[in-house]
């Protein structure tokens, strides 16, 4: 197994040295914003033309998981703190808020693994934490915000105790008057599922959520870890798998197979666009973008040929022409290379390199009234700015 998770803190042994070479190079982006605590999600809200961004939280430093507010000339406030969050194992990367929907006023907010697990005692084995840091690992929150002229004018801060609450079914208020928000639990996912081997009968393999969309009276939530496409019905609170990825054949082998590692979602017209991330050792060319029809349940290719697929962003060209920005963790994970950004003007057209000096991007969105893009990097902290890509 090789999630997304274990590939993030591969990328953090390499940072260091990466972070230097990259930023010697020549590149058109610029920083936006800077101060973040691993981010790694970010969306516009086009109705009050702000950012919201989903930080895992800072490393070795518990339920420290925040989202923050970015304006569009880059300043930044908080919107809600002490949100669940957990040093993951195997090298203590912060795991916390993972990805985020916004349904009019209401901000669902996905939890990732946290440190549910511990490295077991053989190479590769996962086994149960006795002592978790928070009781809402692997979950989706719902933040039910105020009136959209009031986001940003009040930040609000969740303690311990209110996780505990959340978990047991209560809601949590925050705030007071006008500017008061509540935040309850949508659904709170199985931490792992067992997978016992004869050395470790204890093993297990946590669950991860970390991209979300929704449709209707649904939330989709991919599974990084577990490999899966989940749905939550948001009137019946039912979960359900819409699909399961199974393991892809190594070009590279050893190992023989590896995980498919779907991680980021996008809603585009009746289809969901998922990205893939691949597992260990992350062979060129295997990664891709595929689409599911929300109708049908078909599943297909839409774009192929990526390494360490992280986002995907469709844009319209005007009509029903639509460009698609594929968003790259790195071009070698394994020798640290940056990630990239590259433009498909459609999906099988010849890709034009946009930006190939990204550190560890996660996540991708638009500003509409510029059509500026903005990249946010786990490991620098920030959010990096590229106008007319």
């Amino acid at each position: 197994m090789f999630t997304i998770k274990k590939s993030a803190n591969l990328f953090f042994v390499l940072f260091t040295f990466v972070f230097f070479v990259a930023t010697a190079q020549a590149q058109t982006a610029s920083v936006f914003a800077t101060g973040f605590r691993s981010p790694t999600k970010i969306i516009y809200s086009a109705r009050n033309d702000v950012f919201f961004v989903a930080e895992a939280g800072t490393p070795m430093m518990s339920n420290t998981g925040r989202i923050s507010l970015v304006s569009s000339n880059g300043s930044v406030s908080s919107l809600i703190e002490g949100l669940p969050s957990g040093a993951a194992p195997p090298d203590n990367a912060a795991s916390g808020p993972s990805a985020l929907w916004l349904d009019g006023d209401i901000l669902y907010i996905a939890i990732g693994s946290g440190n549910t697990d511990l490295p077991g005692p053989a190479p590769g084995s996962e086994i149960p934490n006795p002592n978790p840091a928070s009781p809402l690992f692997s979950s989706v929150l719902e933040l039910k915000l105020p009136a959209h002229s009031r986001i940003g004018k009040m930040s609000y801060h969740l303690q311990l105790a209110d996780q505990t609450r959340l978990a047991n079914g209560e809601t949590v208020s925050l705030g007071f008057g006008t500017f008061r928000a509540t935040l309850r639990l949508t659904v709170n996912f199985p931490d792992y599922r067992p997978e016992p081997r004869p050395d470790v009968p204890l093993n297990v393999r946590p669950s991860n959520p970390f991209g979300l969309v929704g449709a209707g009276s649904k939330l989709y939530v991919t599974d990084a870890s577990l490999n899966q496409i989940r749905t939550v019905n948001l009137l019946t609170r039912q979960t359900g798998v819409l699909f399961d990825y199974p393991a892809r054949i190594n070009p590279l082998s050893p190992p023989p197979l590896i995980d498919a590692v779907p991680d980021s979602l996008r809603l585009f017209g009746n289809k969901l666009l998922v990205t893939f991330l691949t597992g260990f050792p992350f062979p060129a060319g295997l990664s891709d973008v595929r689409q599911i029809d929300l109708e049908t349940g078909a599943e297909s290719p839409l774009i192929g040929g990526l390494t360490t697929a992280i986002d995907v962003l469709p844009v319209s060209n005007g009509g029903f022409c639509h460009s698609f920005y594929t968003l790259e963790l790195s071009t070698n994970l394994g020798g640290g290379a940056p990630g990239r950004l590259r433009r498909y003007d459609s999906p099988t057209a010849t890709p034009t390199l946009i930006s190939d000096t990204l550190i560890s991007p996660t996540s991708l969105a638009q500003h509409l009234p510029s059509g500026d893009l903005l990249i946010t990097e786990i490991f620098p902290g920030r959010i990096t700015r590229i106008s007319n890509p």
